[in-house]
């Protein structure tokens, strides 16, 4: 952003911005937040943000990926336990807390740390696999040795996959590339596999 030199003092931008003068949330589950990814030459963060229940304010929430790790947003929160005390690796607005003990979503006297996307995620978009399908697939292409499982419950509720993870080695550009172009060849969700009457005749 043309306001801010690094991606920390730009998230704090929007997020006042944002407590200021409101996020926009048409009301229905594809318009009422956003996941984002924010960077600089020296490290990423991920940027969560949905509308405060006035209307006229918003609730969000950052967290720093470890320079030797990658995350996948695919179209969901993914940002769970986080540390308000922890600054050098967290960021979020006052509301994070104060919606979520108004509404009896989170109780700070349990000693635990505020889950945001158990509290604040409406989950996967219409229906299980669609965000966590794609998530599965970078993680099995960038660190297989992790083998993390092709299938869960819910991931709102009973997450499977890390915020962020280290990958088997460094990735470049052109594995971005082969991310975005992966459609699951080779394993049992390719859709073009014999046999796979999903993929046509």
């Amino acid at each position: 952003m043309e306001r801010s030199s690094t991606a920390k003092s730009a998230i704090q931008l929007m997020g006042s911005l944002a407590e200021t003068y409101g996020f926009y949330g048409a009301g229905e589950f594809e318009g009422t937040a956003e996941s984002l990814a924010v960077s600089d030459v020296d490290e990423a963060w991920i940027f969560h943000i949905l509308p405060d229940p006035t209307g006229y304010s918003a609730i969000w929430a950052a967290q720093r990926v470890k320079d030797n790790s990658f995350a996948v947003l695919a179209n969901m929160f993914v940002i769970r336990q986080v540390d308000p005390m922890d600054t050098e690796n967290f960021l979020m607005s006052e509301s994070v807390h104060s919606v979520a003990k108004d509404y009896g979503w989170w109780n700070e006297h349990d000693d635990e740390l505020l889950d945001f996307t158990k509290i604040y995620s409406d989950g996967e978009y219409e229906h299980k696999f669609y965000s966590g399908r794609r998530m599965w697939g970078a993680y099995h292409l960038a660190c297989p040795s992790c083998n993390y499982p092709a299938d869960y419950t819910d991931l709102q509720s009973d997450p499977v996959y890390p915020v962020y993870t280290v990958p088997d080695k460094p990735l470049s550009q052109l594995d971005l590339f082969r991310f975005h172009r992966y459609y699951y060849q080779g394993t049992e969700f390719d859709m073009g596999a014999p046999n796979n009457l999903a993929g046509g005749p």
